[in-house]
């Protein structure tokens, strides 16, 4: 039996210096856990439980303490930061966990070069986040019986409270896209890939924000689920076609397609219609200042549609441009493999010409 020869506190290559970036690369998820459990800890004390509280709880409690029958509602408010925050830290432990024990493994199973192993990580792992916030939406209108009185939703909005589900499914959200951002640290993006990244995370944070700050949660609740159901599927396609089934991920990818210029068109008159509701307003109902910022965030995400759609045109033409430059490939090697065909035929030919021919004069001699 051969002993080791390491001595206590001896460092091994496989073991990173503490503190290290590759340290803090292989340990993200038990070192942001860990911080979490700290935050949460401090619930146990009461020294430290209003402080806690902050981080983990749903803050700003609007009702009537008075009256046993009102519905507790929210508002926002700066507690919201530090709630957003402490969620951006769990989704990023969430998010290493994930990739380490169920996609890093089955991208290894398949044999993925780094290119597609970076791009089936990336649309895999956000998959299971869009999923749960069409789910999680869906959960909170039945809480709150919504789902078969959507029309309701105009006279909540702007809202200047909400329920607590509602309150806390945004707050998620929002901690989700803020997330990303140290996200693309943890997964090692390239700095070629970076503003891109940057620039989307951004466009979904923005008109996000200003939903959540303005009160067109009800609306804006609505156009999520429509946009992340259109990722959702995005998301199949591509984890599809990573893995290397390219045949199988082409319906996928026409459905997507399809529901993506559905989706586009839904949000923007979901949207224009959200305006019109809110013009129609008494000033009692709404101030002019409030009115202006919804109008804002709304032409914000009108915009913002006319840009997926230019993009997504962008899109179609480049695969049409490919799909033409395969089929002039496959044309051209197949008119090569025929004159190929048809050069050794005639060569045949000649060849059992000139042997007749020689048959033919040794049969005279």
């Amino acid at each position: 039996m051969v002993k080791s020869t390491k001595r206590p506190g001896q460092k091994t290559e496989k073991d990173p210096p503490i503190f290290s970036q590759e340290y803090l690369l292989q340990n993200q998820a038990d070192l942001v856990s860990s911080l979490c459990l700290v935050i949460m800890s401090g619930l146990l004390f009461k020294a430290t439980r209003a402080l806690s509280a902050k981080f983990c709880m749903v803050q700003h409690n609007t009702t009537n303490l008075t009256d046993p029958d009102e519905k507790p509602m929210y508002s926002i408010g700066r507690a919201d930061i530090c709630m957003t925050l402490f969620y951006s830290l769990l989704f990023i432990a969430i998010h290493a966990v994930e990739n380490e024990y169920f996609w890093e493994k089955i991208g290894r199973r398949l044999h993925l070069s780094k290119t597609r192993m970076s791009e089936f990580m990336d649309q895999g792992s956000t998959m299971p986040f869009f999923i749960a916030i069409v789910a999680g939406a869906v959960y909170v209108f039945i809480q709150e019986d919504l789902v078969y009185n959507l029309s309701s939703i105009w006279e909540h909005t702007p809202a200047d409270s909400m329920p607590m589900l509602m309150k806390f499914y945004w707050i998620l959200i929002i901690a989700f896209i803020v997330h990303q951002y140290p996200e693309m640290y943890f997964m090692r993006v390239k700095d070629e890939e970076m503003p891109d990244k940057i620039i989307g995370y951004t466009a979904y944070l923005i008109p996000i924000l200003g939903a959540y700050l303005t009160g067109l949660v009800y609306p804006a609740t609505i156009i999520l689920v429509i946009h992340c159901t259109t990722e959702v599927l995005k998301a199949l396609s591509d984890v599809i076609e990573c893995s290397g089934n390219g045949e199988m991920a082409q319906p996928l990818y026409r459905l997507w397609s399809v529901a993506f210029i559905i989706a586009r068109n839904a949000i923007a008159a979901l949207t224009v219609v959200t305006f019109f509701k809110l013009r129609g307003k008494t000033p009692d109902e709404i101030s002019q200042l409030r009115f202006v910022a919804c109008s804002v965030v709304l032409l914000i995400l009108l915009g913002l549609q006319l840009y997926l759609g230019w993009k997504f045109v962008q899109t179609v033409l480049s695969w049409r441009h490919q799909a033409k430059e395969v089929a002039l490939a496959q044309k051209k090697a197949d008119n090569f493999w025929q004159q190929r065909k048809e050069a050794n035929r005639e060569a045949k030919k000649a060849r059992a010409e000139k042997r007749a021919v020689k048959a033919a004069e040794e049969k005279e001699d």
